[in-house]
C-alpha cells in the first residue's frame, strides 16, 4: 500500500453482493472504501472525496467503465484505476489504458492481485534473457 495511512478507495460496480464483498475485503487490508453503484454516483463520490484508488467495473448496468475512468482522471489526474471485467479484450485493455486506467484485470480478479495492480512500476522487471 502507500505511504498514506488508509487511503481512500472508490469501487464502481453495478453488482451489489461484490461490492459488498470486495468492499470488505479492502477494509480489512487498510482502505476506507466508497462504493458507487452507478456512473453518476461515481463522479459525485470522487468529486467530494478525490480518492487516489479506483477499481471500476468495465460494464456498469448499460453504462461504460471506460466513461466513468475519463471522469475519474478529469477529477483526479494520478487517480490509479484497475479496471475489472468479465469480458476481456485486448482493444478494450489498450483503450482503458490510454484513457488512463493503471491497470486491466479480469474477474474473478484476487483481492491481493488487484491491491498489486495500483502499482505497476513495482511489479518484476521481465528478464531480459541472453542470445549467447
Amino acid at each position: 500500500m502507500s505511504e498514506q495511512q488508509n487511503p481512500e478507495l472508490l469501487i464502481v460496480d453495478d453488482d451489489e453482493i461484490y461490492c459488498e464483498v470486495l468492499s470488505r475485503a479492502m477494509t480489512k487490508r487498510g482502505y476506507q472504501v466508497r462504493v458507487a453503484l452507478n456512473l453518476d454516483s461515481a463522479e459525485q463520490q470522487a468529486k467530494a472525496h478525490t480518492p487516489p484508488y479506483a477499481i471500476v467495473d468495465l460494464r456498469i448496468d448499460q453504462e461504460s467503465g471506460l466513461d466513468a475512468v475519463e471522469k475519474l482522471i478529469v477529477i483526479r489526474p494520478d487517480m490509479r484505476i484497475v479496471i475489472l471485467t468479465g469480458f476481456a479484450s485486448i482493444s478494450t485493455a489498450v483503450h482503458a489504458i490510454k484513457l488512463g486506467a493503471t491497470q486491466y484485470l479480469t474477474k474473478p480478479a484476487e483481492v491481493d492481485e488487484i491491491i498489486k495492480a495500483f502499482y505497476p512500476e513495482q511489479q518484476d522487471e521481465p528478464v531480459e534473457l541472453s542470445s549467447k
